[in-house]
């Protein structure tokens, strides 16, 4: 089997991202996600298989679908330049040799998220666009170019009966542009954050895989949405909006509370294209890795 690692590379640093860590910006050969030796290879698991994440999390891994769990997902992020993984839980890629897409999967529990949120979604790209405008000065200076969000590539959406939060849009920008795909899973505790970074190109054809591993990803009983119990659990500091602005692990909401939101965007744009340029490159370049 063969597992894609040039995407690899591109996805595990630009879905750090969008899921409550610092961007990175490492360049590397896909061969540098490749352990040196075959005693070191990771342990790829195969679908069809249930998987336990942890925190009362489980992924009902599909057939043709690859999983990577910890400590060997901490391994292979390293080697692509992502040194907080501190709430990743694994990655989930493709068997097919020509797939270019990749899923990291995160948690994050900073409290029970309420989702009686009123998604505005001209307003809140309003604000993406405008937090991006004002990162702009701060990009040039560091020697990226200036991006632009256009639109959404999916326009946010909350399905309440099954607590799933998806959406997605693009940046354009003279390096390149990038695009990510972003789905969350609402818990009693916290999110599962399951984000799908891959060619803008590509967009329309891979989503599917991101809601494949969406439908997959569940709570167990007692540690679901409905499970949630306001006398004994903790409430997060953001609803539905701050998870679109910022990720579950960043508490965007209260960000812009306090005015510091055209800064967390200047953070976390520059970081998308700065990576997206640097990393788009590994897509023309595959290596074999043997699962165990």
């Amino acid at each position: 089997m063969r597992v894609p690692c040039a995407a690899l590379g591109v996805g595990l640093a630009a879905s750090v991202a969008w899921a409550g860590s610092a961007p990175s910006t490492a360049t590397v050969p896909p061969t540098a996600v490749v352990p040196a030796t075959a005693s070191d290879q990771p342990h790829w698991q195969n679908g069809p298989l249930k998987i336990e994440l942890g925190h009362d999390l489980e992924l009902q891994l599909p057939e043709h679908y690859v999983f990577l769990g910890m400590p060997d997902a901490d391994r292979v992020m390293k080697n692509v330049g992502n040194l907080e993984n501190s709430n990743l839980l694994g990655l989930v890629v493709s068997d097919h040799e020509d797939s270019r897409w990749f899923i990291s999967v995160r948690y994050s529990e900073d409290g029970h998220v309420d989702d009686g949120d009123t998604i505005d979604t001209d307003a809140l790209l309003a604000q993406i666009k405008d937090g991006t405008e004002q990162g702009n000065q701060q990009r040039e200076e560091r020697g990226f170019a200036a991006a632009h969000v256009e639109n959404w590539n999916e326009p946010p959406r909350y399905e309440r009966g099954v607590h799933h939060l998806v959406w997605g849009f693009t940046l354009k920008s003279n390096d390149g542009d990038a695009a990510n795909y972003n789905t969350r899973v609402l818990g009693r505790r916290g999110v599962v954050s399951l984000n799908l970074v891959t060619p803008p190109e590509r967009i329309e054809a891979d989503r599917i895989h991101a809601m494949t591993i969406l439908r997959a990803t569940t709570f167990r009983k007692g540690a679901r949405y409905e499970d949630f119990d306001r006398t004994k659990d903790r409430v997060a500091e953001y609803g539905l909006v701050g998870l679109v602005l910022g990720g579950a692990g960043l508490g965007a909401a209260k960000l812009a509370k306090v005015g510091l939101l055209a800064k967390f965007w200047k953070l976390i744009i520059a970081g998308l294209l700065a990576l997206w340029a640097g990393l788009k490159k590994l897509f023309g370049g595959k290596a074999e890795v043997a699962p165990k």
